[in-house]
């Protein structure tokens, strides 16, 4: 549970470089910074997942003891909001182009591009995130695609979310398949074609017609239960369609 000095101490951190924060002023000289146990946390992460990133683990890799890991950072979900902040200075925003929806769908491409890149931020709530350095220029690079647009500033930020929301909901997916087969260590061809038999000898014969017509169709397609890659242009093109009316 976060401290009140604790969100302080967030706030100190994501802007230490503008206000010269980057290590402790007091006790012996510093021999790493801020930006290198942020950037270690990332690649961890990366590697092995959020959940098996914990300040010992960190500390390890870093080659200092924990105690003195906590004189840097004072608890794990500063870390997580530190690392936030920075994967999002990794991505930055398109430039805004003649189309409001051409330009509202790459970020969507940079969004998603993102998550796939990092899955760890699926894992990460950004919902109380305090909004540092890069997350506030992405956002402030995000309104701009919409500020000649007769739209109230409320009206702004949903379209944001909206789009946001949907590149979550299909990167979960994405990252969802990819984990399945590393998992499994079986292609989705090779897995319906296990679990097809089995299927067709429980289920009675007529009991779901829908399903079986267009899950049969969507399989023959895909070779597998899905794509999310075409769903992701698909339900991309379907969500700009319904801004058309409110940004033109």
């Amino acid at each position: 549970m976060s401290t009140v000095d604790d969100v302080r101490a967030l706030v100190r951190l994501l802007w230490r470089a503008e206000i010269g924060a980057q290590a402790p002023r007091r006790g012996p000289r510093q021999r790493i910074s801020v930006d290198d146990i942020v950037d270690t946390a990332i690649r961890l992460a990366d590697d092995r997942g959020l959940d098996a990133l914990s300040m010992r683990v960190l500390a390890g890799e870093l080659g200092i003891g924990p105690m003195t890991l906590y004189t840097y950072i004072p608890t794990r979900d500063v870390l997580v909001a530190l690392m936030i902040d920075q994967v999002t200075a990794m991505s930055p925003m398109p430039v805004r182009s003649s189309s409001v929806l051409d330009s509202l769908a790459a970020v969507a491409h940079v969004l998603r591009a993102e998550y796939l890149a990092h899955p760890w931020l699926l894992h990460a709530s950004p919902w109380r995130q305090v909004l540092g350095p890069h997350r506030l220029a992405r956002y402030e690079r995000q309104l701009e695609l919409l500020e000649d647009v007769g739209i109230s500033d409320l009206e702004r930020d949903n379209v944001i979310v909206l789009v946001g929301a949907f590149v979550t909901g299909n990167a979960r997916e994405a990252l969802g398949a990819r984990a399945a087969a590393a998992e499994t260590g079986m292609t989705d061809v090779q897995w319906w074609e296990a679990v097809a038999p089995e299927l067709d000898a429980v289920i009675p014969e007529g009991a779901f017609p829908l399903a079986d017509r267009v899950g049969t169709a969507v399989g023959e397609h895909h070779q597998a239960p899905g794509a999310p890659d075409e769903a992701f242009v698909f339900g991309l093109a379907r969500v700009l369609d319904g801004l058309r009316p409110l940004v033109g």
